[in-house]
């Protein structure tokens, strides 16, 4: 009787409806409520990549059609097809195997010499095997086999998750040398039983890996001067203080330093900055004699101050920093990888009037703009042996023992990705 009266409590369920139709676009009586913008590619890569060697071809498809070495993204989806030539005497495979395979590889040179590899990625597939028939399985190997994997996001080095690192490559002279390479590539193994011993074909070809990434905001595009005061939170700014040498007997200059408050930008970006300097009439109007700007401007160029008693240079570039950690010993190397331009603002102080109180205040402005060299194709990653950092950098040189200033080094840290800001 229990049995029977617990069947009757319980509700009659009915077969769910189906889910809506989804649609990207909103439909009429809706409206968007939250949006992310994301950048969609123009085009949808649709060509293949075809590697051929002795009786095997492997052919990898959504490829550029002009692409001498096949290109993934993050997670990409490496698809495609093994081919067995008609000489291939099917008969005799054993199995058909296929390999991704990434490596970190680290060489610290001198007299610490040291080096090490970190596998990224290395997974395999059995895509045929005589051993394992089953009812999907031909007892013949096939002349086609396709195969479809996707590239793993992370990778493990000892205790901690890393992302994936993009392809990079990079080569450091002196003591310590230090030269990296992230690399990545498929191969595509073919085991065949001969009549003494097995025999093995393997075609290998490397892949690029380029995990995109973007700003999380666009940099404002406006001039310094005039959107400062109505929007101060896009600017980020830092300070240092100019020294004067003792024996000048002037006084030190403040320098300022403005850029997006973003401090993310794409490769391709042109990274606005606005330099100030302030200080006592005196102190500037000396600076501003003997500074020269690198890269060198025009001489007829306006504000330009005379080079003929030039002991300090003025200049901004973008520095990328490289650490490699090899069996317990971290190595730091820099290069330039971006040179900016400076142009002086008006009024200049050779202009302006009522010079004589020589400690009264005042600022002299620049504003410029900078962007990466076009070979460089690949934005900060940290992989945890090896990791990049990208730094802005003003400064502002000065010859030993000579001039009336000490040297000047502002560094920003920045974050280079690899595309732009777009809103669609």
């Amino acid at each position: 009787m229990s049995e029977i009266l617990l069947d009757q409590q319980l509700p009659f369920y009915s077969p769910s409806r189906s889910p809506p139709s989804y649609s990207p676009h909103i439909l009429d009586g809706e409206e968007t409520l939250a949006q992310t913008c994301r950048f969609h590619s123009s085009s949808h890569a649709t060509g293949t990549f075809t590697k051929h060697s002795g009786d095997i071809t492997v052919v990898l498809s959504e490829q550029d059609e002009d692409a001498n070495v096949p290109s993934y993204g993050r997670q990409g989806l490496l698809a495609g097809s093994i081919i067995l030539d008609s000489s291939l005497k099917t008969e005799d495979i054993v199995a058909v195997v296929l390999k991704v395979e990434g490596r970190i590889k680290l060489n610290v040179s001198g007299a610490n010499a040291v080096s090490k590899t970190v596998k990224t990625v290395d997974e395999q597939y059995e895509l045929w095997s005589c051993h394992t028939p089953n009812s999907s399985t031909s007892a013949t190997c096939p002349r086609l086999i396709p195969f479809s994997t996707v590239l793993p996001p992370t990778f493990k080095d000892g205790d901690r998750e890393y992302p994936l690192p993009p392809s990079y490559e990079v080569n450091f002279t002196g003591i310590p040398g230090l030269y990296a390479k992230c690399s990545y590539a498929i191969r595509a193994t073919v085991k065949t039983h001969g009549p003494l011993w097995d025999h093995k074909q393997t075609v290998s070809t490397p892949f690029i890996y380029r995990p995109r990434k973007r700003p999380p905001q666009p940099a404002l595009r406006a001039a310094f001067l005039s959107s400062i005061k109505a929007s101060p939170e896009e600017w980020f700014q830092t300070t240092s203080v100019l020294q004067a040498r003792p024996s000048t007997k002037l006084e030190s200059i403040n320098a300022n330093l403005f850029l997006p408050a973003v401090r993310s930008f794409g490769l391709q970006d042109i990274i606005p900055y606005h330099i100030q300097l302030t200080g006592p009439i005196s102190s500037l109007k000396t600076f501003y004699s003997v500074v020269q700007y690198e890269p060198e401007l025009s001489s007829t160029a306006p504000f330009y101050p005379s080079r003929s008693r030039s002991a300090l240079t003025m200049g901004v570039s973008l520095c990328r920093q490289v650490r490699v950690e090899v069996k317990g010993q971290a190595v730091w190397k820099s290069s330039i990888i971006g040179n900016g331009t400076l142009t002086a603002l008006p009024p200049s102080i050779d202009l302006i009037p009522n010079l004589s109180h020589s400690t009264q205040e005042m600022a002299l402005d620049w504003e410029g703009e900078i962007r990466c060299r076009d070979d460089i194709r690949v934005g900060h990653f940290d992989a945890g042996k090896i990791a990049t950092s990208d730094f802005l950098v003003f400064s502002i040189s000065s010859k030993p023992n000579f001039g009336a200033f000490n040297a000047l080094r502002m560094i920003v840290p920045i974050s280079l990705v690899t595309d732009t800001w777009v809103e669609h």
